[in-house]
């Protein structure tokens, strides 16, 4: 499962260079299958080679070295430790391929790209500009072509400087963007917006215009912040926001939330332990088994164990992993699978970077 996306993103590569560009449509090649927790043929609670229910060689109900029918490391039908078809858990630093130039992306409007998602159920990134843009979000095909603007009436864009993409609500991803930046430490209150994906995109040179948005407003525990990096946990639903400064601070707001004109007050966290002096950006995997934060010059992942939280994992060692040279580098954005990420820097005509996972 892992590596359905990786496949895609290799074989639109090759068609960038032998046709100079893939096709537009957003859900010709979509991914049907996601890592959730749900038993199937992989890594989680099903009939698999886990150390899980199954008929194994060990301490369960069959002939194996689990609980219950199968004959490997988890509880489905794979050879994991989740609960889907995919690969085992991330539990080590992975090492990372040299990275390649998946696009380069052309769009006078996306000129301070500050935000970057990868879609979970197509082929597609989504994409902001920094402060000084209005409301909206670009959709963009990985060969770096624009599909679609998206529009949020009536949202206010002080400083939006991150997104991601996590539950809601409803059933479906959701499109979460932070309007969290704060260069000064003087914003009262700070506001994440959040909207279900959008799935029909239509024209790409008509903007869609969408109401259906919903306003968190958040307030620190302690003072006003910077923060660039905004994340929502897959597992748990908790939105976490990490703040910029020599000193890196974690703040939470567990889930489940609800939209509300009063500012919520933020939980503060123990600081992780992040090399760097400035974070940027970051990122949780889909299946939340690790957590990226980037600075300008440098990029550090965090295993997390089964059972732990973002903030008990984001406590651990960090692993430093690659990041390109960029004019200022503020996006990241795991993709799919979970066997790689992208970055895209500020300014134009600007390389769509990918970076792979060997493991």
């Amino acid at each position: 499962m892992r590596h359905m996306w990786s496949s895609w993103v290799l074989a639109s590569s090759s068609l960038i260079v032998a046709c100079g560009g893939v096709s537009t449509d957003p859900f010709e090649d979509v991914v049907h299958e996601t890592e959730t927790e749900t038993d199937g043929d992989g890594d989680g609670d099903g009939d698999g080679d886990g150390d899980g229910d199954g008929d194994g060689d060990g301490d369960g109900d069959g002939d194996g070295d689990g609980d219950g029918d199968g004959d490997g490391d988890g509880d489905g039908d794979g050879d994991g430790d989740g609960d889907g078809d995919g690969d085992p858990w991330l539990d080590a630093c992975p090492t990372v391929a040299d990275p390649t130039v998946q696009a380069v992306v052309d769009i006078d409007e996306l000129d301070e790209a500050s935000g970057l998602a990868a879609s979970r159920t197509a082929a597609l990134l989504w994409a902001h500009n920094d402060s000084g843009d209005s409301a909206r979000v670009f959709a963009l095909d990985l060969a770096g072509e624009r599909l679609a603007t998206v529009e949020l009436t009536g949202a206010s864009a002080t400083d939006w400087e991150d997104m991601t993409i996590g539950p809601g609500p409803t059933p479906g991803d959701w499109l979460y963007i932070g309007d969290i930046g704060d260069n000064a430490e003087a914003r009262p209150d700070i506001t994440i917006y959040r909207l279900p994906e959008p799935q029909d995109l239509g024209d790409p040179e008509l903007p869609i215009m969408v109401d259906d948005w919903e306003a968190i407003v958040l307030r620190y525990p302690d003072a006003a912040h910077d923060a660039e990096t905004l994340l929502v946990d897959p597992i748990s639903g908790d939105l976490l926001i990490v703040t910029k400064g020599q000193q890196t601070g974690l703040f939470r707001l567990a889930a489940p939330f609800e939209p509300s004109d009063d500012a919520q007050v933020l939980e503060q966290l123990d600081d992780p332990t992040f090399p760097s002096a400035y974070a940027t950006a970051g990122d949780i995997s889909p299946l939340g088994d690790f957590i990226v934060v980037r600075g300008y010059l440098s990029a550090f992942l965090w295993v997390r164990g089964p059972d732990q939280s973002v903030g008990e994992a984001m406590l651990g060692q960090a692993c430093a992993i690659p990041l390109a040279i960029e004019p200022q580098g503020e996006t990241l954005g795991i993709d799919p699978d979970g066997m790689g990420y992208f970055t895209l820097s500020e300014s134009t005509n600007q390389p769509l970077w990918r970076f792979e996972f060997e493991r």
